[in-house]
Parts: C-alpha cells; sequence; structure tokens
C-alpha cells in the first residue's frame, strides 16, 4: 500500500530551492513518485510505500535540510525573461494523438507531434549559422574511459546507461540461448553473464566534441561545431512524460578556445535565444541553474558553485500550474575539458568551452502546452514552416 509522505521544513523553501531539492529527493529511491512542495514551500509531499514511509521522510529531512543551508545565500540571476512570460495563456489540454509511450521513458512521434519536433531540429539548428560553426556526425555510443575523464561517473552516476554484452565465450552464449528460449523476458542471471562494459550510451553529444579534441592545439580563434543526436539519461520516477526521458535527442552548439572568446560567444547566444522566444511568443527566462548532482557530500557545494559562478544557464519555458520545463542551457565549462583531454589554444594555454544545448522533445512539449495542437492560433515562423505545409 502506497501513502503520501509529508515532511515538515524548518524553513519554508525558497523558488530556487523547491527547484533543487526535488532533483534529489528522486533518487532516494525507485518507489518515490509525485515530489511537490505545499503550503507555499513549508512542506514537502510525495508518494510511497507505508512500509517505507519513514525511513525516506527522514533521508528526504535530511537531504533538504542540507539543501537549504547551501542554497540560503543564493539569488537566481535572470539573465532574461521574454515578454509573452506577463500575458502567457495555456491552450493545451490533453496531448495531442502523435505521442505514444513505448517504454519507460521512451515515445514515438507522428502526426502534428513529430512535425513540431522536426520543425524545432531545423530552426535551432539555424540558431548557430551567425558563429559558422564545423558539423561533425558523433556516434550513439562512448567510451567508458571518455566518461569518466568528463567526471560523468563522479557527478551523475545514477543517470549513466551502462552497454554490455556476452563475452565471446560459446558455452555461455549457449546457455544463456537455452534459458531464453521460451521466456519472454531477462531472467536474472542474464547481467552475471554480460562482459564488464566498456562503453555506455551518450548523455550528452558534446562529450564527443572534447574527445575528437584531444592532445591538440586549437589556432588563436578556437573552433566552434553544430551536432546532434540521440541522448540517454535515466531518471527513475520523473520519466512520465516528454519533459523528461531516458532517450531524447539533443541539438548543441559547442565553442572551443579562450576564457573570453567563449564567454562572449555565450553572450550573443543568450541574445538570439531571447530573440527566438520572442519571435516563437513562448513565455519563458534564460536564468542560472544547476545539474541534478548525485546526492554526495559535496553535491551541494557543486549545486551552490554553479549557481553562484553562473556558469550553467538554463532556458526555462512555462507550464500549467506553476510548473517549468528546462528546454535548454548555456553552460560555460571552464578550462575543465581543455584539461581533461589536453587540447590548449595557441597562446592561451588549456582550451576554455561552452555549449549550448536544446532538448527538442521538451520544446515540443513546452510549445503544445502553451499553443495548443490547432495550428492557425500558432506563431507566424511555426504556422508557415514547410514541416506545416499540408496541415
Amino acid at each position: 500500500m502506497r501513502r503520501v509522505v509529508t515532511v515538515e521544513l524548518a524553513a519554508p523553501a525558497t523558488e530556487m530551492a523547491q527547484e533543487e531539492i526535488p532533483k534529489q529527493i528522486a533518487f532516494l529511491s525507485k518507489e518515490i513518485a509525485n515530489i511537490r512542495f505545499v503550503r507555499e514551500g513549508a512542506a514537502l509531499e510525495f508518494e510511497a510505500p507505508e512500509e517505507r514511509a519513514a525511513d525516506l521522510a527522514k533521508a528526504a529531512e535530511g537531504l533538504a535540510r542540507t539543501m537549504q543551508r547551501s542554497l540560503r545565500q543564493l539569488t537566481r540571476k535572470l539573465v532574461y525573461r521574454s515578454p509573452a512570460c506577463d500575458r502567457v495563456e495555456f491552450r493545451g489540454g490533453a496531448l495531442p494523438a502523435g505521442i505514444t509511450q513505448m517504454g519507460q521513458g521512451q515515445v514515438a512521434l507522428e502526426g502534428i507531434p513529430l512535425r513540431l519536433y522536426r520543425y524545432f531540429d531545423r530552426s535551432l539548428e539555424a540558431l548557430g549559422a551567425p558563429f559558422s560553426p564545423s558539423p561533425i556526425l558523433v556516434p550513439t555510443l562512448i567510451p567508458a574511459a571518455t566518461l569518466a575523464k568528463c567526471d560523468y561517473f563522479r557527478s551523475f552516476p545514477h543517470i549513466v546507461t551502462f552497454t554490455c554484452h556476452l563475452p565471446e565465450d560459446m558455452p555461455l552464449i549457449e546457455d544463456f540461448r537455452a534459458r531464453h528460449q521460451d521466456r519472454d523476458t531477462l531472467d536474472e542471471r542474464a547481467l552475471s553473464d554480460m562482459a564488464q562494459p566498456e562503453v555506455c550510451l551518450s548523455p550528452a553529444v558534446c562529450y564527443h566534441v572534447y574527445a575528437a579534441n584531444r592532445d591538440r592545439v586549437l589556432p588563436a580563434g578556437g573552433a566552434r561545431y553544430a551536432l546532434a543526436g540521440r541522448c540517454f539519461r535515466y531518471e527513475s520516477s520523473k520519466m512520465v512524460d516528454l519533459r523528461r526521458l531516458w532517450e531524447f535527442t539533443m541539438r548543441e552548439i559547442v565553442f572551443l578556445g579562450s576564457r573570453e572568446n567563449v564567454l562572449a560567444l555565450r553572450e550573443q547566444g543568450n541574445e538570439i535565444v531571447a530573440r527566438y522566444l520572442d519571435e516563437h511568443r513562448l513565455a519563458g527566462e534564460i536564468r542560472t541553474a544547476s545539474d541534478p548532482f548525485f546526492i554526495a557530500p559535496d553535491a551541494a557545494a557543486k549545486t551552490y558553485f554553479q549557481i553562484s559562478s553562473e556558469t550553467k544557464y538554463e532556458i526555462s519555458l512555462m507550464l500549467p500550474e506553476g510548473e517549468r520545463v528546462a528546454a535548454g542551457s548555456l553552460n560555460y565549462h571552464t578550462d575543465f575539458f581543455g584539461r581533461a583531454f589536453s587540447c590548449d589554444v595557441e597562446g592561451a594555454g588549456p582550451m576554455h568551452s561552452v555549449c549550448i544545448a536544446f532538448g527538442l522533445e521538451r520544446w515540443v512539449y513546452a510549445f503544445l502546452a502553451q499553443h495548443g495542437d490547432d495550428p492557425s492560433g500558432w506563431p507566424e515562423p511555426v504556422r508557415r514552416a514547410p514541416e506545416m505545409a499540408t496541415l
């Protein structure tokens, strides 16, 4: 039996804490669901099994207290707020036909959602044109050694999707085949049959760019790339619709160069994204944010650093009932990847980097929530797009 667990907080959670705390709470247990704040942030609620309610409530209270303490001196910086935020109307009801759940965090798109997906893919790619980036095609698989250099296993081990296979061992393969001849799914011994994972499914396409520039010295002007690909992040109970998927599509523009160079390009990116929000009458903000670091002793410190140093700007689009979706980000990594992959910039030392990333399925979700599925009321750039020609 499940019940609603209520955690009373020592002090009401700020707006920022209300966004950051659930990122951690979700990974206390896969049995936690429907995390929410109530009474203007004075209490936290979630659903959990009756027999684990007390333990999970205690763990959630401790985690919330730690996060509140680390964030109490911080205020979120607002880089841009679109005019549509002041007059937003949510015309979308139930999501339209054309979105089919294929499995946990996996969807198939057709009809209007697919047309919108293709529109955002094309138009967001076009945002990079002023930067004249070099196109690059990257694989879906990424070596585990590359993710280790990216510090992923220390910062985000909880969302990695590992890829494994049966080893070259004929008796073992035959035993596996025989056991599964009449089964509808894998048995409990399957994982122990697998070889140690050498690769993972890529959680972000930009990591391939840094690895591709390993042991290089870039020209003083740096390098710019445009790319897109399928990404994979296992986010437990939060994978319920297009806002958060296990498998999704990310389009990115990546800048490599000196600190001054990449930060100037990020500022240009802020301006370009702001105009894009305006043109599409989307209610959204560009603001400081943090990544969902794993629950560890230094997680709160990492969150504090990321927000206070403004290394991550989030493209936050508004949804009904006060919710939001992070549809993209503009991230500055300092010289971390330059040092990790021994990549320098001529005359400037280790390479600094910025990536501007867009989650295509999230743009589709937010657009439908705000503008609905009737094309006659859509903003002109979408209504007149070639993807909508036969509507």
